[in-house]
């Protein structure tokens, strides 16, 4: 289902103007041990037998996917714990293949984006073989924000990012536990948190982002993740505060249906994301502020950035681009406070105008884009 045309009106600025259509979740649940209620939501969706995906990291090094096994009891019908960063297709395939068998007709996703995508995709896939939608659960670990979006990214063999999107392929529930969250290694919880950040940032000037729900929720999230993502440094075991971000970033892309991309720093984590295999936390890290810089240039945009300014407690200057740089500035600085590296050089990304050139390039899909130039020149900034 795509969005009628007629309603494809929308714009930067929709305080007086816009469309906001509703995703399919149908369950949120938040708290401390909430996911030993995942019976009850399988059943709740109408299923039985429920198949886990998940990454070796969570299965291997942690008590997380056992613990979930043993409260499905009988519920559990599976477990696939291989999905790679980026979501490989291989590993997305070997999964749609072993679900195929399994006899379950829900499936779980336990972990980050990469595991919450590939579930997506194998929902899809199977789609494809049988006109059936599986629905799933996700239970997420990290900060991404994965959960709420019609949009299933994942890897070619090529290292080419592509998705798939449907509204089915929306995670029917979402189950937020800050107790598993705090297996989750602090340096990718807090880049995560920054990834989750970029999203809201950009859909302040996304043109199909209606004013409410959506950019009112996003300006709230800002303001919790700069209080929260500190806090969540100082005190790494502090589970509640946990709870809070996963609060925060499902405010920061909370579930509407939208087409295409979320945004320039979205499309910069990408092109550089699956070909040097760096996280998408990271990427958010190294793109957003100078992305929100260049936005400042641009008035419209600029307007929006510039609503952010009182939610993470700066003076305002009444110079939209100003503030705009205001926002970067104090994004920056969230940032380096959290420890995280904001160079490419710091990733071992390979440097060369051609390196600057391709990356640019992947990132808008064609050199004659009119912010191709422009792109160029921030990707060069980042080294």
């Amino acid at each position: 289902m795509t969005l009628p045309s007629k309603y494809q009106n929308g714009g930067i600025d929709s305080s007086l103007k816009g469309v906001y259509r509703a995703s399919p979740v149908k369950l949120l649940i938040y708290g401390r041990g909430t996911s030993k209620q995942l019976s009850d939501v399988v059943s709740e969706l109408g299923g039985s037998k429920a198949f886990i995906i998940t990454g070796r990291s969570l299965y291997e090094k942690t008590p997380v996917i056992k613990d979930i096994e043993q409260s499905l009891g009988s519920v559990h019908g599976g477990t696939f714990s291989k999905i790679g960063q980026h979501a490989p297709i291989g590993d997305i395939r070997e999964a749609t293949a072993l679900m195929a068998k399994s006899g379950c007709d829900v499936l779980i996703s336990v972990g980050g984006g990469s595991p919450i995508d590939s579930a997506k995709a194998i929902a899809y896939n199977i789609h494809e073989e049988t006109s059936k939608w599986v629905p799933s659960i996700a239970v997420p670990t990290t900060l991404s924000v994965a959960e709420t979006t019609q949009n299933a990214g994942f890897t070619t063999e090529e290292k080419h990012k592509i998705a798939v999107s449907n509204p089915e392929l929306v995670p029917k529930a979402v189950i937020y536990d800050g107790e598993i969250a705090l297996h989750t290694p602090l340096n990718l919880w807090t880049s995560t948190g920054i990834r989750s950040l970029d999203h809201a940032v950009e859909l302040m000037y996304h043109p199909l982002a209606s004013e409410i729900p959506t950019k009112r929720m996003c300006l709230e999230a800002i303001k919790d993740l700069f209080t929260y993502l500190p806090q969540s440094k100082a005190n790494p075991e502090d589970a509640d505060v946990r709870t809070k971000l996963f609060l925060a970033c499902y405010a920061s892309l909370f579930p509407f249906l939208y087409t295409g991309g979320v945004g320039l720093s979205h499309s910069i984590g990408h092109a550089i994301g699956a070909t040097y295999s760096i996280p998408h936390g990271i990427t958010s890290c190294l793109s957003l502020a100078p992305t929100v810089r260049f936005k400042a240039s641009n008035p419209e945009e600029a307007k929006q950035i510039a609503r952010i300014i009182p939610y993470i407690g700066k003076q305002g200057t009444g110079n939209d681009e100003k503030d705009s740089h205001i926002v970067a500035d104090a994004i920056s600085k969230l940032v380096e406070g959290l420890g995280h590296k904001t160079t490419l050089t710091a990733y071992n990304v390979p440097t060369g105008d051609a390196e600057e050139e391709a990356i640019a390039s992947r990132a808008l899909h064609s050199k004659e884009h009119k912010d191709f130039a422009n792109l160029k020149k921030i990707v060069h900034d980042l080294y």
